[in-house]
């Protein structure tokens, strides 16, 4: 005599309620992982940007000759408009020769010791005036500019436009202290969507 057995398995109804539930799910949980992930595209930017920083200090002093950091669009040479700014990648070189006088220039002569990627397109980088367009440190490890005199404080800030991230979330800054040394300050007020 054969026996049945029972059925087993899913049926059409019980797999539809199913992916029903699974979507909503997945619809509540998106914004958060949008968040999260354009807090750690900022997080992963600024430390980028300032472990460059400390790198081409370190290298300064390491080698007693001038390391500078510059924006560059290319991957080769340093950018200097002003319509662009951090966020397209920059240059850490041994700056042997200074060629580019007021302005940072990689010349056949320097060594460049890194380079880094253009940021995800969310991302602005913005330098105040002392620091827009490059950071050069000269042996000692404090800041020069291009004709050897001591560079002001200044600030660089790293920036989220994404709308996932609340205003008080989206910025944080550099800050070139007292000597060359660089410190990692979240924004003091909170920031429009348009920043910096």
């Amino acid at each position: 005599m054969l026996r049945h057995r029972p059925a087993s398995g899913l049926t059409l109804i019980e797999l539809l309620i199913g992916i029903a539930l699974l979507a909503v799910l997945l619809g509540l949980a998106a914004p958060s992982f949008q968040a999260q992930i354009a807090a750690s595209q900022l997080t992963s930017a600024t430390n980028a940007l300032l472990g460059s920083l400390m790198q081409a200090r370190a290298q300064a002093i390491r080698l007693g000759k001038r390391v500078t950091v510059c924006r560059t669009q290319d991957q080769q040479q340093c950018d200097t408009s002003a319509a662009r700014g951090w966020e397209t990648g920059w240059l850490v070189f041994v700056d042997i020769d200074r060629a580019g006088n007021a302005d940072a220039f990689v010349s056949p002569t320097d060594t460049v010791l890194s380079r880094n990627e253009a940021l995800p397109p969310a991302l602005r980088v913005r330098g105040n005036q002392q620091v827009d367009r490059f950071i050069s440190f000269g042996a000692s490890g404090e800041a020069r500019t291009m004709a050897g005199g001591n560079t002001p404080l200044g600030t660089i800030r790293v920036c989220s436009q994404s709308g996932a991230l609340a205003d008080t979330d989206r910025e944080r800054n550099l800050v070139m202290a007292a000597g060359g040394r660089i410190v990692d300050r979240p924004s003091p007020a909170a920031v429009g969507a348009n920043c910096p």
